[in-house]
């Protein structure tokens, strides 16, 4: 795979900015063809905006973009850059942003970005919108809190219950600490309704870390996760997670699982043999959080059905991962996964016992 991006960033003045960027993104020796939507798009404007700063003080600044752009917001669990797929991720949209120096207020409403294999030939979904509201405290004490609500509107949505139109509504809250001790909690609640019936669905994420004093600078850390499944098949309520733009990093960049109806719990180790280069390695461990539901992919499609299968246990996978900047322009990432499948992908599609995953990333920026 390889993926060009041309960016040119122009300012007019004080107030006035034009941003513009081109991708070019192909896929070759793929065993059946590139996958749809995420692996070629030969040519297509990724973000076109026109930002408008409205008040610059010293205190704060109030900008407005309307255009194609990129939405990243908080820890990238709902909102994130689709760094690790080949196509990266556009809305077609509105977004404001409100900056002081400890607050940052972000609003937006939004289409996504239909991702079709020919030249300048995406659009905006007709059948798809968002909108939302994001609220950020940083530096008190040296932790930090965010609040926010997001809207999401989507006809013909799928998920192991069924297909309907979806109207979800999500508000959540986050509290974060980076230091020697570091620690990151969030919490979510979504709400609305799935064709006739009603959306009811949460998540909990609990993250802490250490630095410890030694050679290479090592830093343990522990990840636990909780989505909710769907609980009743023939309940009109639907109770799985949906984790809308979430960042490819939930189950490693092999990206072979999304939260919905997961359950995750991984230690992992990082060294430092050098200031510019990173090595980790930890063992990730899934359940389906509901025996009622499948398991779904980042971008919450199903990938695997429950078919009646009451396995709970889903799998493991190692993780090995190196990182290294070798100037300012040229980086380097390596990933290898092995993944140990549970019983119940076993029984219900007849998946392969183990799979591996060995992913070599270059980038240059110039």
């Amino acid at each position: 795979m390889q993926r060009y991006l041309l960016h040119a960033d122009v300012h007019l003045g004080s107030r006035l900015r034009l941003w513009t960027e081109l991708n070019s993104s192909f896929e070759n020796g793929r065993v059946g063809g590139p996958q749809p939507v995420i692996d070629v798009d030969k040519l297509d404007l990724e973000q076109g905006f026109v930002e408008l700063g409205l008040i610059q003080r010293a205190r704060v600044n109030v900008s407005v973009r309307a255009g194609r752009q990129e939405i990243a917001v908080g820890s990238g669990r709902l909102y994130a850059l689709r760094e690790g797929p080949n196509v990266p991720a556009g809305f077609d949209g509105v977004r404001a942003i409100t900056e002081t120096k400890s607050w940052q207020f972000d609003t937006w409403a939004a289409r996504p970005v239909t991702t079709t294999p020919g030249i300048f030939d995406d659009s905006s979904h007709h059948e798809f919108s968002v909108w939302g509201a994001y609220v950020t405290c940083t530096g008190h004490r040296q932790t930090s809190l965010s609040a926010y609500y997001l809207g999401y509107d989507q006809r013909n949505s799928s998920f192991n219950k069924g297909v309907a139109n979806e109207l979800r509504h999500t508000v959540g809250a986050r509290v974060w600490r980076d230091g020697t001790w570091s620690y990151d909690f969030e919490g979510m609640y979504q709400f609305g309704s799935f064709g006739t019936g009603n959306i009811r669905a949460w998540r909990g994420v609990a993250e802490a870390s250490r630095g410890l004093a030694g050679r290479w600078n090592p830093r343990v850390k522990i990840d636990f996760d909780d989505a909710s499944g769907d609980r009743n098949q023939s309940s009109p309520t639907l109770g799985t997670f949906n984790s809308f733009f979430q960042s490819g990093d939930y189950s490693g960049r092999a990206q072979l699982l999304g939260a919905s109806n997961s359950i995750r719990l991984e230690p992992t180790l990082t060294l430092a043999p050098r200031r510019n280069l990173y090595i980790s390695t930890g063992w990730g461990f899934f359940w389906r959080e509901s025996v009622q539901d499948g398991l779904y992919g980042i971008p919450g499609n199903l990938i695997v059905p429950s078919n009646g299968v009451l396995g709970r246990y889903e799998g493991s996978r190692p993780i090995a991962e190196v990182r290294w900047t070798l100037t300012p322009h040229l980086s380097i990432h390596f990933d290898y996964i092995f993944v140990f499948n549970g019983k119940f992908e076993e029984q219900s599609i007849h998946a392969t016992a183990s799979e591996s995953y060995i992913s070599p990333y270059i980038t240059y920026r110039f």
